[in-house]
């Protein structure tokens, strides 16, 4: 078969547009599934008996210490600039909050990194390492939250950096 050449531009603008359609629905469904993914495993963990290494305080921090108030496990990176926003936010919510407690779980960072970033910042968060957690959850990004009751069951997750959606997420789980 041969395309006679005054079709063959057409030809190729029409198989593009069909190649970009293919690419954009292929990327909403994989991002899609992988969050839908991301909840189920959530929705297995056991937080109740989940513990980090604490950078703050040098040793290990276990969420059941924290029964009885609200709790934001935020996965951030200081490489990531949604991240650094997301922090600022939490920080501003959590101080018109008293009784939130933040987990900054950091992720896929150098220790030099966030150690730096903590000597120039005054966060009252429980500023842990994340990576393991975040990598068995298969989280789809940071900034990621996760939001627990004051029981330490799951109130919800939250992807991205939509700051109106995690406040309504977090003025639902006070």
């Amino acid at each position: 078969m041969r395309i006679d050449p005054k079709h063959f531009n057409k030809f190729i603008a029409f198989c593009a547009v069909i190649t970009l359609i293919v690419i954009i629905y292929s990327t909403f469904h994989y991002s899609i599934k992988q969050t839908s993914d991301f909840q189920s495993r959530v929705d297995n963990v056991d937080f109740k008996n989940l513990s980090f290494f604490s950078y703050s305080d040098g040793d290990s921090l276990k969420i059941n210490d924290l029964k009885g108030t609200p709790v934001v496990i935020h996965f951030w990176s200081t490489w990531s600039g949604k991240s650094l926003n997301v922090n600022q936010y939490l920080l501003d919510y959590s101080t018109q909050h008293d009784e939130l407690k933040v987990i900054a779980a950091s992720v896929k960072d150098a220790e030099s990194l966030i150690m730096e970033y903590l000597d120039s910042k005054r966060y009252s968060f429980h500023f842990v390492e994340g990576t393991e957690f975040y990598q068995s959850l298969l989280v789809p990004g940071v900034p990621t939250q996760i939001l627990l009751n004051r029981d330490g069951s799951l109130h919800s997750t939250h992807v991205g950096d939509d700051i109106e959606e995690l406040q309504e997420l977090l003025n639902m789980l006070l």
